[in-house]
C-alpha cells in the first residue's frame, strides 16, 4: 500500500485590519479556514478610531470562537498626515454598527496585548518564520495580510528591514481606475499614502487585491440564503446583519444593487491564489498631488522604466470565493459562544418548566 500523503502545512498568517464589517468577515475567514494558522491581529485607525477598531477586533474574535488569537493596537494616525480619514458614514459610529445603530456584537471579556504593534508583529512573524525554516519548509515566508491603511506595515518594514525576507505582504487596497473615497483613490491607500509608498518601494514580495476585484464579491440574496442554511442561530443572525449593513449606502452612493465584501478577498488570495488572474506590474503610489493623494498608478502597458514590484489581482473566481467565506462562517457558527449562551438559556427555561 502506498504511504498516505502528508497533510499540507497550514499557512502562517498575520492580519492587520480596521474592523469594519468586511474586516470582521476577513477575521473569520483567516481564523476558520483549515489552510491557515492565524498568528495574531493588529489594528490601525481607518474605518474608525484605533480604539474602536481594536475593540471591534476583540468582539469579532470572541463571537467567532477565536478569543485565543492575540490582538495588539497599532497606529492611531497616518505617518505624516495629521488625522486619519475615518469612515463612519459607511461603518457607523462604532465602526461595526448593527442595523439599529450601535455595536452589533457583545463586548469581549479579554483585552488587547500591551506593547507596540510593529514589535509584536515582528516577534510573532520572526518566530513563525524560524519554525518554518526549522521544519524544512520550501517557502518559509509568513503571510502578512493588510486590509486597512498600511501604517503598521510601513513601520514594521522600517524598524525591522530583515522582515522583508520573512514575509509576503498581501493588501486589500488600491485600484486600477475609478476609486471609492476619491475619484481615483481607494480608501485604505488614501488614508496613509506615504505608508503605502514605503511598502510598495520596500522590495517586499507584494500582492494587491484592488477594487476592480473586490467589487465583484457581492453579497447577493443567494449568498445570504447560503449563510442561513444552517440551523438559525444568534451568530448567523448577527452575521447576516454585518453582511448587509452597508447595502443602502452602496446603493445610494455607488449605485450598486448589492454591497461588496472587500477585505476577505485578500485572505482568499493567500488560501487559494489559483482563484485569481494576475499581472505582475509596476505600481507607484501618488503622494504629492493635491488631486489624487493615494492613487495607485498601475503600469498596465509596461511603460515605466522602474522594476515591477507587485502582483496585481485582475479577476477572481467569485463562486469559489464565496465557498471559502461561507464555509468559514459556518465553522465559526459551530463554536460561537453566542450560540452556546442561547442553548444554556433554553435548557434553564426547560428545567424551570
Amino acid at each position: 500500500m502506498a504511504p498516505s500523503a502528508e497533510p499540507a502545512r497550514r499557512q502562517e498568517i498575520w492580519l492587520d485590519c480596521d474592523p469594519g464589517h468586511d474586516d470582521a468577515v476577513a477575521l473569520i475567514l483567516a481564523g476558520h479556514n483549515p489552510a491557515l494558522h492565524l498568528l495574531g491581529v493588529s489594528t490601525v485607525a481607518g474605518n474608525q478610531t484605533v480604539e474602536k477598531v481594536t475593540d471591534n477586533a476583540l468582539r469579532v474574535l470572541a463571537a467567532a470562537g477565536l478569543a485565543h488569537v492575540p490582538v495588539v493596537a497599532g497606529a492611531a494616525k497616518p505617518l505624516l498626515r495629521p488625522v486619519p480619514l475615518l469612515c463612519a458614514e459607511i461603518h457607523g459610529e462604532s465602526g461595526l454598527d448593527g442595523p439599529l445603530g450601535g455595536p452589533v456584537l457583545p463586548a469581549a471579556s479579554h483585552g488587547a496585548l500591551p506593547g507596540k504593534a510593529p514589535v509584536c508583529m515582528f516577534e510573532a512573524i520572526a518566530a513563525a518564520h524560524a519554525r518554518l525554516v526549522a521544519g524544512g519548509a520550501a517557502d518559509a515566508r509568513v503571510h502578512l495580510v493588510a486590509t486597512a491603511a498600511l501604517t503598521n506595515v510601513a513601520l514594521l518594514l522600517a524598524l525591522y528591514p530583515e522582515v522583508v525576507d520573512m514575509v509576503e505582504v498581501t493588501i486589500m487596497g488600491g485600484c486600477l481606475g475609478v476609486g471609492n473615497t476619491g475619484p481615483v483613490m481607494e480608501f485604505n491607500i488614501q488614508t496613509d499614502p506615504e505608508a503605502a509608498r514605503i511598502v510598495f518601494e520596500s522590495g517586499v514580495r507584494l500582492a494587491m487585491v484592488p477594487l476592480e476585484v473586490t467589487h465583484t464579491a457581492l453579497v447577493t440574496t443567494s449568498v445570504l440564503q447560503r449563510v442561513r442554511t444552517h440551523q438559525p442561530s444568534p451568530f448567523l443572525g448577527l452575521m447576516t446583519d454585518l453582511l448587509m449593513f452597508f447595502s443602502d449606502t452602496y446603493a445610494t452612493v455607488f449605485k450598486m444593487k448589492d454591497p461588496p465584501l472587500h477585505d476577505p478577498c485578500a485572505v482568499a488570495w493567500v488560501i487559494a491564489p489559483e482563484l485569481f488572474k494576475t499581472e505582475f506590474l509596476r505600481v507607484d503610489v501618488e503622494t504629492v498631488s493635491t488631486l489624487s493623494p493615494g492613487q495607485t498608478v498601475c503600469d498596465i502597458w509596461g511603460q515605466s522604466r522602474l522594476p515591477k514590484n507587485c502582483t496585481v489581482c485582475m479577476e477572481m473566481d467569485v463562486a469559489r470565493f464565496w465557498d471559502l467565506v461561507i464555509d468559514a462562517i459556518h465553522a465559526a457558527d459551530g463554536v460561537s459562544p453566542l450560540n452556546q449562551q442561547e442553548q444554556r438559556q433554553q435548557e434553564q427555561q426547560q428545567q424551570q418548566h
